[in-house]
């Protein structure tokens, strides 16, 4: 009995020989011509199924080239989550699901930080503490160096998984949240907590350092609710 391969059959071959060596990054995937040969379909199931690939993380492919491997990592994988799952967090409903679950995750691991962190993570945290100093009248310059300091968090326990869910839903959640018209006042406290926070650490105070970062985290979250209470409906549409 003949068995049509879907789009979906083919991506999964093609991925598995990605993660068994038989492709490597940098390599050209066959041709389209080669791939219709092999799974006995035609070119409009291929190029759905390169489609695929590239939703996955694992095919570069640059205008008018051959599409290339490119190397799997956690990061491409959950960057592709986090571009599916967007809309189920755009409302505010939805960000307050991943502001509970960032709250988890990252009291979590401030929790382990305070018992594991090494003296260089402690220096970056510090390090982005003096770059959010030197940014308070400049918003989008603090934002970035506020991200850099909570990656840290997700960078000390060594496990890839947390940086790749920091990356993908985090950042993402940091970036896209509007900052309120006196945002430097707010940045400055934001910026005090932090301070706090690595202060707790060096005293090796979990329960501490806990109370701080979960005031910091609903403190900025109720911003976000006052800011969405007090902008007209379609503005809120367009946000999402």
């Amino acid at each position: 009995m003949h068995i049509d391969t879907t789009a979906s059959d083919i991506a999964k071959a093609l991925a598995a020989d990605v993660h068994n060596g038989a492709l490597l990054p940098g390599d050209m995937f066959p041709s389209e011509r080669d791939l219709c040969d092999r799974f006995d379909v035609g070119r409009n199931t291929v190029r759905n199924a390169l489609t695929n690939l590239q939703a996955m993380g694992l095919m570069d492919h640059a205008r008018g080239k051959r599409p290339r491997v490119a190397a799997p990592t956690l990061s491409r994988a959950m960057a592709s989550v986090s571009d599916a799952a967007r809309f189920f967090f755009s409302g505010t409903e939805g960000r307050a699901h991943l502001e509970q679950a960032r709250q988890f995750m990252e009291t979590s691991m401030l929790r382990y930080a305070v018992e594991n962190a090494t003296n260089a993570q402690i220096a970056r945290m510090v390090s982005a503490i003096e770059e959010c100093d030197a940014n308070l009248d400049n918003r989008i310059a603090f934002r970035n160096a506020d991200v850099k300091f909570h990656r840290v968090l997700a960078e000390v326990p060594g496990n890839p998984i947390f940086v790749a869910l920091h990356e993908a839903f985090v950042e993402r959640l940091m970036k896209g949240r509007k900052i309120p018209s006196d945002f430097e006042d707010s940045l400055r406290q934001s910026n005090e907590e932090h301070k706090e926070i690595v202060s707790a650490v060096l005293d090796k105070d979990a329960d501490r350092a806990e109370a701080i970062l979960t005031r910091h985290l609903a403190r900025n979250y109720a911003s976000h609710f006052r800011q969405a209470l007090e902008r007209p409906a379609s503005e809120d549409d367009e946000s999402q």
